[in-house]
């Protein structure tokens, strides 16, 4: 007999019911699985340090919101910190160029953003006395609008997405007891379930947390490495920076496909250029993209991740071809969705196959 024989119209209502809900919210969380994917990989590589607070404080809102302030936040302190150097040795690139006037646009308000008068900023910028900028905008400097509207937009879907990720993040560290007693509930507590379920939960703890692993590996390696190359160098120091560039090779890791690259090669063609058109020697950036190649990305990058990820019992090469296949297949998101389908289905092919195959054989 059929299990749809005994059901009655209220039950396929509800059932149906159930699945226009999660169909919607499934297309919600599709059209941001970016962040939805990055808090799941936040909530479980914060989650050892959430418990471990959690005994101290006992307060979950508290708990949540210091251990998302104690990985968040310092990320983007290196990050805002990065963006002033780079403006500080644009202002000084534009003032030792022909491009004097272009930085004379913006030195009114950077004099006073320096200063930390906001009240003079705004009015500055409201009367038009600051500077140029406000003039060039009642000009009417074609498509000047327009590219302001357009970052306005980009800038308020990151900061949207920034926000939604928190979120996601804040209420899977508060209350991930309180769904996971809910669902062993609704499932009566079935003993495979359980089991593949919690299997499953412990090896994204174990992977996701090597993810946090390798940048404090990768950021203490770039920062021994690079002190050491500016100690050695007796014609001045190789890495102008070795501190902020430790961190951002670091936060790099995160990135997928090119990982800790999008930081050290253009760095390196920095100091290339300066090399071939000062007397900086040549030697400088050769060190640079040989070490940085070799010690800190290929070693802390690849070794270290899967070594760290190895431990939950997943081979080693799924684990790499979860990152790879997945980043290529998915896209950026992918970095966290590939071993998220991978221990999905090695698990399922350890704990649900075998029983499944032994039914169907007997049947």
């Amino acid at each position: 007999m059929s299990v749809f024989d005994s059901w009655d119209g209220k039950r396929v209502a509800w059932v149906v019911l159930g699945g226009v809900l999660a169909v919607l919210i499934g297309l919600a969380l599709f059209r941001y699985i970016g962040s939805f994917l990055f808090a799941i990989f936040l909530y479980y590589a914060t989650r050892p340090l959430y418990r471990q607070l959690d005994r101290v404080v006992d307060h979950p809102n508290v708990t949540a919101t210091a251990t998302i302030l104690f990985v968040i936040l310092p990320m983007l302190a290196v990050v805002a910190y990065a963006v002033v150097v780079a403006l500080r040795e644009l202002d000084q690139f534009l003032a030792a160029s022909d491009l004097e006037a272009y930085r004379s646009l913006f030195q009114p308000y950077l004099r006073l953003v320096r200063e930390g008068n906001i009240d003079r900023l705004r009015d500055a910028i409201a009367s038009g006395s600051g500077g140029s900028v406000t003039s060039v905008l009642r000009q009417g400097v074609p498509g000047v609008v327009g590219r302001l509207q357009s970052v306005l937009a980009i800038t308020a879907s990151i900061l949207a997405k920034f926000f939604l990720m928190v979120t996601i993040l804040f209420y899977l560290l508060r209350d991930d007891q309180k769904l996971r007693r809910w669902f062993y509930e609704s499932i009566d507590r079935d003993d495979d379930i359980v089991s593949y379920t919690q299997a499953v939960d412990d090896d994204l703890e174990t992977i996701f947390l090597s993810n946090l692993a390798v940048i404090v590996v990768a950021a203490s390696a770039a920062a021994v490495v690079y002190y050491g190359l500016n100690a050695v160098a007796s014609d001045g120091p190789v890495v102008w920076t070795p501190a902020l560039l430790s961190l951002l090779i670091g936060i790099g890791t995160l990135i997928p496909a090119v990982g800790m690259k999008i930081v050290y090669v253009p760095y390196g063609l920095v100091l290339l250029g300066v090399a071939l058109t000062t007397p900086k020697p040549l030697w400088h950036p050769i060190a640079f993209f040989a070490i940085t190649l070799v010690v800190i990305d290929t070693i802390p990058d690849f070794f270290a991740r899967a070594f760290l990820s190895s431990r939950s019992g997943i081979h080693m090469g799924a684990v790499l071809l979860g990152y790879f296949l997945g980043t290529l297949a998915f896209g950026w998101w992918g970095l966290f969705l590939g071993p998220i389908v991978v221990v999905l289905a090695i698990r399922f092919g350890e704990t649900v196959f075998p029983g499944l195959a032994s039914d169907f054989l007997r049947e």
